[in-house]
């Protein structure tokens, strides 16, 4: 059975970077990163939608503004329960 290789937030970011903001191919970038087209496809767009504001549902964030909105969500339910 093969393990799903699992990725930072930091490399993920990184990954979809090169497509957003450099124009790169996607092949390229899969054949240097040895990724998967459909994962890179994907970071892409949940990147897409951080940037714009959003996060995808039950997904963890990439982008750092992202990361602290959901980690302070957090809290806030947390903090919440305790009332």
């Amino acid at each position: 059975m093969m393990m799903r290789k699992s990725y930072s937030s930091e490399f993920k970011l990184k990954a979809a970077s090169m497509v957003l903001d450099e124009d790169q191919p996607i092949p390229e970038i899969c054949a240097s990163l040895d990724i998967g087209p459909t994962a890179l496809r994907r970071w892409v767009e949940q990147v897409r939608k951080e940037r714009a504001g959003s996060t995808l549902v039950g997904t963890k964030a990439i982008t750092a503004d992202q990361k602290q909105i959901q980690e302070l969500k957090a809290l806030l339910r947390y903090d919440g329960a305790q009332i």
